[in-house]
């Protein structure tokens, strides 16, 4: 039987309860954009129609990362075996979040801008920066209880079998995460070698210094290295068909589905899909490019990460030993205390009527203890039974003659 890993159950619950806290921080910034500016401005900016307001906190990518972190934690309690890659992927991409949250929102200053509309003296710029803090702790110590749950399968409790992604799903869905893992990589070296000044380059790429919309953006180059990691660990795990692939890989396909969409929504409505820029041409077509492999790419996942199969087909789980009687054999269960009246024999009740008296010979049975007060002191252990005496002959009276027969001289 093929050895494998599977998240305790203790460990799943206790990384869906992180999750769910991850999701109501992220949900209550959405929740408060929508009340501060409107669901038309917020819609408008999420798909590139206007710019940001004031001191936005959200974005597109914080509303995929909250589908993740509520698919993790729903995953969670309800025991679905996906449930490991999509709290892994949430876990990461919220570290990723809180990280560039308390980079940027720290370092913004009237003269060192890192926002195109940020106002450190309104609200809630202290408040999101404090956030940020407690969300890094956060995620620090739910990334421990993941890694820290991980069991090896079988295990000695009967339980049902880890699942993995079939063999054509595993490859073919391996070589797709495969593929957006390269091309983050042929994006990032391409926007480094472009720009010529690969130090002023980093803090603006990988930074976001002076380019991010709302207060909790990730930086391009940040977002894409983190998606390049995780898609080359889920392409990994696909292709060994590993029991967290299924997980990983729908959970990147959460984060990349939305923002897909919306890029295709946005300059479709202003008629400007698919349209190469004279400045930069090459930006545009990778641009294009990327937009097309996330669209397709994270449909093809969720149909071919949808269902899985047990690592070991033919096993079923073993049954309990049976447990028999014996010496100092205690039945389960709980068991009478004090002084309790003797009951019938093991074999049940004896035909026949009751005996008149004790056997000749045989031990003379105890009277019943009368109950008690207080804590009843052991009995002591009956010793084995002595051997019953041989009947004898009554004695002759003096003067008769022994009865004839049986051993000796003949009477005379």
């Amino acid at each position: 039987m093929p050895r494998s890993t599977a998240l305790a159950n203790g460990a799943r619950i206790t990384g869906g309860m992180f999750c769910l806290v991850f999701f109501l921080y992220t949900g209550f910034w959405i929740c408060y954009d929508l009340a501060e500016f409107g669901l038309p401005a917020v819609w408008d900016f999420w798909t590139g129609a206007r710019p940001p307001g004031r001191n936005l906190v959200s974005n597109s990518t914080q509303f995929c990362l909250a589908l993740v972190q509520l698919s993790g934690a729903v995953a969670a309690f309800t025991g679905r075996r996906t449930a490991g890659g999509l709290m892994a992927v949430a876990t990461v991409f919220t570290f990723a979040t809180a990280a560039q949250t308390m980079i940027s929102v720290g370092s913004h200053t009237g003269d060192d801008r890192w926002f195109r509309n940020a106002q450190m003296d309104a609200d809630p710029f202290d408040a999101v920066f404090l956030g940020s803090l407690a969300l890094a702790l956060l995620t620090f110590v739910a990334a421990i209880v993941l890694l820290a749950g991980m069991r090896s399968w079988p295990r000695p409790a009967p339980s049902l079998p880890p699942m993995r992604p079939a063999r054509a799903a595993g490859v073919i869905g391996g070589l797709v995460l495969g593929a957006m893992a390269l091309f983050s990589v042929i994006w990032q070296l391409y926007m480094l070698v472009q720009s010529g000044d690969v130090a002023g380059t980093f803090l603006i790429l990988y930074l976001g210094r002076g380019i991010l919309a709302s207060l909790t953006s990730l930086s391009p180059g940040w977002d894409a290295l983190v998606l390049m990691v995780l898609a080359g660990i889920a392409a990994l795990n696909c292709l060994i068909r590993g029991t967290a692939a299924r997980g990983l890989a729908l959970g990147l396909a959460t984060m990349a589905l939305p923002n897909a969409l919306l890029m295709v929504i946005g300059p479709g409505f202003s008629g400007q899909l698919f349209t190469i820029s004279d400045a930069a041409p090459g930006q545009s077509i990778l641009g294009i490019a990327q937009v097309v492999l996330d669209l397709l790419g994270s449909l093809a996942l969720f149909a071919l990460m949808a269902k899985g199969e047990p690592v070991a087909p033919g096993w079923q789980p073993p049954a309990p030993a049976p447990q028999f009687g014996g010496p100092g054999f205690v039945p389960p269960g709980p068991q009478p205390t004090g002084w309790q009246p003797p009951g019938p024999p093991p074999g049940g009740p004896m035909t026949g009527g009751p005996m008149p008296g004790p056997m000749p010979g045989g031990p003379v049975p105890a009277a019943p203890v009368p109950p008690q007060a207080g804590p009843v002191p052991p009995m002591p252990m009956a010793g084995p039974a002595a051997p019953p005496i041989p009947p004898t002959a009554p004695p002759v009276p003096p003067g008769n003659p022994p009865a004839p027969g049986g051993f000796g001289p003949p009477p005379l």
